[in-house]
């Protein structure tokens, strides 16, 4: 395992959050701050299930994400994509389809 996680100097990471900002995925909330499933108050939430409805951020994400994937990982090693319960699920399934896997 490497001692640092590789950076993203691609702009990827910016572009993402351009994107999230722009489709209002991103709320703020510091005054009563959201109660996380994990059990922790963020007064930042990022609805990842709001990319959803909006096609062309939601294609970008997921060609950036196949990009940075099959970038750092032997693509002829993985056979399966698999999201997360409920909001991962099509996130899978979109990164499945772009991997053709």
């Amino acid at each position: 395992m490497p001692d640092t996680i590789p950076t993203d100097d691609s702009g990827r990471g910016r572009e993402t959050a351009r994107l999230l900002l722009d489709i209002k995925a991103v709320n703020f909330r510091p005054e009563e701050p959201y109660k996380l499933t994990a059990g922790w108050a963020s007064p930042v939430y990022i609805d990842c299930r709001w990319v959803i409805s909006f096609l062309d951020a939601r294609r970008r994400i997921i060609e950036m994400s196949a990009e940075m994937l099959s970038e750092r990982v032997d693509m002829s090693k993985l056979d399966y994509v698999a999201g997360g319960e409920t909001a991962g699920i099509p996130y899978g399934a979109w990164l499945s389809e772009a991997l053709s896997k």
